[in-house]
C-alpha cells in the first residue's frame, strides 16, 4: 500500500515507456478540452485507489507543462473499519508527501446523514464528498476540483442511466468538465482527465510506478447497483458483444454530441420565448408547441434549473409529462418535485415555484395489522378480512386482484401471511410489480408513478415476513397476487376516517 523505498515520485516523466505513452494521452486530453487555466490551483480527490493515485501521479508529472498548483483532497466516510480507513489516510499522506503537495482531509458520518435524510448510503456519501470537496476548493480559491473518472466509469454510469430510464443527457455520460453537481457553486467545476482511459490502464500505470494503491473491499460487494452493473451486467453483455465497452463509448460520444447541439440551440429559444421572474418562469404556448419535443424538454428543464437550487429531482419522466401536457388540448396542471407547479393555461405554459416547499410527511412507524379486524395506522384505517374459498372463486375483484378503488386489495392470504406490517419506505427497497416481469427498486417505481418526491413517504408499504407485498395505492407485489393455486384470500382495504 505504500510507494517502494526511495523512490522519486518528483521526477517529470514515468521510467516506463508505457507510463510516457499514457501521461502524453492524458496531456494531449486535456489540452484538447482546454480542462485547466495556466497557474491555476487545482484540487485533486485522491481516495487511495488505483484510478485516484494514477490521477494524482500523472498530474504531479505535467504540473511544470500545464503550470497547475495541485492540492490534494481525501475524505473519509467512515463506512468501512477504522484500520482500513487509517491505512488509506496513511497511503494518501504518504504520497502527498513525497510528491510535496499539501493535503487536506476530512470526515463525515455518512450512516447518519443517510438516516436523517433518508437516503441510500450511495447518495449520502457522495453528497457528503462533494460538499467537502465543495468547503476546501473554495478555501483554497480554485474553480477546479478534479477526479479519477475513467472510461471503465463511463461505461458502468451510461448502463445505469439506461437501467433507470434516462434522458439523451443520460446517455451522453460523464463530461470532461462539468457544472458541480450541487447548487450553490455556480463558478466551481468537476473535472475528469481520465475518461479515455480504461481502468486496467490506471492500475498497470500504479504497477509499472510502483506504487500498491489501497483497496475498496466494498467493490466486490453485489448489493450496490453500481458493482452489480461491474460484475454481473458486463460480464454478461461481453459474451454477446466482446467489445460492448468500445460500442456504449461510442453511444456516450455521439449522445453528447446531439446533446450539446441541442443545448446550443435551446440557448437561442430560451433567450426569445422564457420571462424569467424570481419565482416563475413563462412561454407563449405556441412558440412553445411549435417546437420539437426535444426542444420542448430541453426549455422546460433550463426552466427547472433556473427555478431550483437541485433541479436532479426533476426527472426524464417529469419533463416528459411535461411535453405531454403541453400537447393536449386546454388547461393541464402537474406537481413536480421542489415545490414546482406546472401549468398550460390559455396562451401561456407556466412553471412557479411554491412559497415554500411542501413539507415532507413523518415516515410511518412500522405497524404490525390486525387481521383480521381494523387497525389504525398514520392517520389510515385499515380494515383486513380473510375470505372464505368459495366467495373467493366468485368474487370478481378477487379475480382481478385488485378493485376498483386503488386503494383495496386482494392477496393470497397462504402468500403473504398473517403478520403483516405496515411502514413507509426505507433506503434499498425493492419488490416484484405485479406483470412488471422482474424486481425493480420501490424509488423507481414511484418515480415513474410520477409521485412527488415529497410525498413518497406518506405511500404505505404493506409488507409480509419476505418483503413487500402492497405499495398501496399503487401495485401488488408478484408474491402476493390471488392466482389459480389461492386457497384463501386476505382483502385489505385503507381509507381515511371519517371526521
Amino acid at each position: 500500500m505504500t510507494s517502494k523505498p526511495g523512490q522519486d515520485l518528483q521526477r517529470p516523466h514515468a521510467h516506463s515507456r508505457f507510463g510516457q505513452r499514457l501521461e502524453r494521452r492524458v496531456l494531449r486530453y486535456i489540452q484538447r478540452h482546454s480542462l485547466f487555466s495556466a497557474g491555476e490551483p487545482v484540487l485533486v480527490a485522491v481516495s487511495g485507489g488505483p484510478d485516484s493515485t494514477a490521477l494524482l501521479l500523472i498530474l504531479a508529472h505535467l504540473r511544470e507543462s500545464l503550470d497547475l498548483h495541485l492540492w490534494l483532497a481525501h475524505f473519509d466516510h467512515g463506512l468501512r473499519r477504522r484500520s482500513e480507513r487509517q491505512a488509506e489516510r496513511a497511503f494518501v499522506s504518504d504520497l502527498a508527501s513525497r510528491l510535496d503537495l499539501p493535503c487536506l482531509f476530512g470526515q463525515g458520518d455518512t450512516r447518519a446523514l443517510a438516516r436523517t435524510e433518508r437516503l441510500s448510503l450511495e447518495e449520502a456519501a457522495r453528497a457528503l464528498r462533494y460538499r467537502f470537496l465543495a468547503q476546501q476548493a473554495e478555501k483554497q480559491g480554485t474553480t477546479s476540483v478534479v477526479t479519477g473518472h475513467t472510461a471503465s466509469d463511463q461505461v458502468e454510469t451510461v448502463l445505469l442511466h439506461l437501467i433507470r430510464g434516462s434522458g439523451l443527457a443520460g446517455l451522453a455520460g460523464m463530461r470532461p468538465r462539468s457544472p458541480w453537481p450541487f447548487a450553490g457553486h455556480p463558478d466551481l467545476a468537476l473535472v475528469r482527465p481520465l475518461l479515455e482511459l480504461s481502468r486496467q490502464e490506471t492500475e498497470r500505470y500504479c504497477q509499472e510506478e510502483g506504487i500498491s494503491p489501497c483497496l475498496d473491499a466494498t467493490n466486490l460487494l453485489l448489493e450496490p447497483l453500481r458493482n452489480r452493473v461491474r460484475h454481473e451486467l458486463l460480464p454478461l453483455l461481453r459474451r454477446y458483444n466482446p467489445r460492448i465497452d468500445a460500442a456504449l463509448l461510442r453511444l456516450v460520444s455521439a449522445a453528447a454530441a446531439d446533446a450539446a447541439y441541442l443545448a446550443e440551440t435551446a440557448q437561442g429559444f430560451w433567450q426569445a420565448l422564457a420571462r424569467r421572474r424570481q419565482r416563475s418562469v413563462e412561454f407563449p404556448r405556441l412558440g412553445l408547441a411549435a417546437l420539437a419535443p426535444a426542444l420542448q424538454s430541453r426549455l422546460l428543464q433550463s426552466a427547472c434549473q433556473h427555478l431550483l437550487a437541485d433541479s436532479r429531482q426533476v426527472e426524464a419522466v417529469h419533463l416528459h409529462s411535461m411535453v405531454e401536457a403541453l400537447a393536449k388540448s386546454g388547461g393541464h396542471r402537474l406537481s413536480l418535485p421542489g415545490g414546482l407547479a406546472f401549468a398550460v393555461d390559455g396562451e401561456l405554459v407556466r412553471l412557479t415555484l411554491a412559497e415554500e416547499e411542501p413539507s415532507r410527511p413523518q415516515p410511518i412507524a412500522q405497524t404490525p395489522l390486525n387481521i383480521p379486524g381494523q387497525s389504525l395506522v398514520a392517520g389510515w384505517l385499515v380494515e383486513a378480512e380473510a375470505l372464505p374459498r368459495d366467495q373467493a372463486q366468485t368474487c370478481p375483484e378477487v379475480r382481478r386482484r385488485v378493485g376498483a378503488d386503488p386503494y383495496e386489495a386482494f392477496l393470497d392470504h397462504e402468500a403473504v401471511g398473517s403478520h403483516l406490517t405496515v411502514r413507509s419506505r426505507r433506503p434499498g427497497d425493492r419488490f416484484r410489480p405485479l406483470g412488471a416481469g422482474g424486481e425493480q427498486k420501490l424509488q423507481d417505481h414511484l418515480v415513474d408513478a410520477k409521485v412527488p418526491r415529497h410525498q413518497r413517504d406518506a405511500v404505505p408499504l404493506v409488507c409480509a415476513p419476505w418483503g413487500i407485498a402492497w405499495v398501496v395505492g399503487h401495485r401488488l407485489d408478484e408474491r402476493a397476487k390471488v392466482g389459480e393455486h389461492t386457497r384463501s384470500v386476505l382483502r385489505l382495504r385503507f381509507q381515511r376516517p371519517k371526521a
